[in-house]
């Protein structure tokens, strides 16, 4: 693959502005790779800015008019919009409605146009990417699948979903229906992948979680983890960019949720990785675990209020509560709640308890109550499977 300007190497790019620089700064870097491979943006040794920076300019500048682009340079690079719409009218669509509604127009017609030319065994492929059987038509069955989920996902993220999955394939016919689309303006018929990219990661970034696990050593995290989502952090594989300090899980669901597994905040930011870095700030509701055993002391203060300081729903997990008398809970939960600054929701709970105490983790569900309310005050309708173990199963 090459870099932007056709060198060997990255070479200096201005900061990106507009709206496709801001969905593409919501992504993780991994998730701009397949993005920057049908670009063919060299991504090794480019940061997160600095590759959301060149894939910015490099899909408008396939986009660009390729004479004026020759002669003027990047002065012709127009802006996404411009390029958006130039997408949609070679397509036959209206340039009507802000970004995403185009985006989602282009990538609509894009199902509806490559459906009738696959094979049996790409419209199979495609088809059980949106977890359907048989083989009906596609655009159809996409209002169908997002009518049926139960995880309050909508119509574009499976629109989004199936125009990826049908670009993807090995017998999309992308070398001949594309390249007759863009022959007249753009430079090369990656322009329209890369634009169905764009709507993937847009409608990802919209209706994605992610939940931050945050509390010392031996507060219990890893049990939190198991008892809310069903996962083993022994059978775990971190996303790239994790560090030994923090763990960047996504869980099998439809949509991208992340479970953020760090120590602490105030110590770890400044070392992990560009990728962990920005999963942290990108985290959408905090869950501090706080040892019931140990209590609250300044290491916890500290962490605590870099938590808050992210201004993220935070409620604070009192765990191992299985291990206080009874009686005692309430004081603790009253301890804890006045240490960590008054206002806070503290919820006693026992991830791992005892077996001789409780067969099950103590709890859970008024912790993932609190949690599937706060994504709601998020705009996040995620729906109670937010936190089944079976989520694995087909979206339909």
């Amino acid at each position: 693959m090459s870099s932007p300007s056709g060198a060997s190497g990255p070479r200096a790019l201005a900061p990106s502005t507009g709206a496709l620089a801001e969905v593409l700064r919501r992504c993780h870097r991994a998730e701009l790779l397949p993005l920057a491979q049908v670009l063919e943006v060299q991504h090794d040794g480019l940061g997160l800015a600095s590759l959301t920076t060149a894939l910015d300019l490099e899909l408008r500048r396939r986009g660009a008019n390729r004479l004026g682009l020759a002669i003027l340079g990047d002065a012709m690079v127009p802006r996404y919009r411009l390029v958006l719409g130039h997408a949609a009218r070679r397509l036959g669509l209206a340039a009507r409605g802000d970004d995403e509604a185009l985006e989602l127009a282009v990538a609509l017609e894009w199902v509806r146009r490559s459906w009738p030319l696959l094979d049996g065994a790409a419209r199979a492929a495609a088809r059980r990417t949106l977890g359907l059987e048989g083989d009906g038509e596609l655009v159809a069955d996409v209002a169908l699948v997002s009518k049926r989920s139960s995880r309050g996902l909508a119509f574009p993220y499976y629109v989004a979903l199936a125009a990826v999955s049908v670009v993807a394939l090995p017998a999309a016919p992308l070398a001949g229906c594309a390249a007759l689309f863009w022959a007249a303006g753009p430079r090369d018929a990656a322009l329209l992948p890369a634009l169905l990219q764009v709507v993937a990661l847009r409608q990802a970034t919209r209706y994605r979680v992610t939940l931050g696990l945050v509390g010392s050593p031996s507060s219990g995290k890893d049990a939190a983890l198991r008892a809310l989502f069903g996962m083993d952090s022994g059978n775990i594989n971190p996303i790239a960019g994790s560090t030994r300090e923090v763990t960047i899980t996504q869980l099998p669901i439809a949509a991208p949720t992340y479970a953020v597994n760090t120590p602490g905040l105030g110590d770890v930011i400044q070392a992990v990785t560009d990728e962990a870095r920005q999963v942290l700030d990108l985290i959408d509701v905090f869950v501090y675990v706080v040892n019931a055993q140990g209590g609250v002391q300044q290491r916890e203060r500290d962490d605590f209020r870099d938590v808050v300081a992210r201004d993220r729903p935070v409620v604070v997990a009192l765990n191992k509560v299985d291990t206080l008398k009874p009686e005692d809970v309430e004081r603790m939960v009253a301890d804890t709640r006045t240490k960590l600054g008054g206002q806070v929701t503290v919820l006693p709970v026992a991830f791992d308890p005892l077996p001789q105490l409780a067969e099950a983790p103590i709890g859970i569900e008024a912790l993932r109550a609190w949690v599937l309310e706060a994504l709601r005050g998020l705009g996040k309708e995620r729906g109670d499977e937010l936190f089944a173990t079976d989520l694995a199963q087909d979206v339909g």
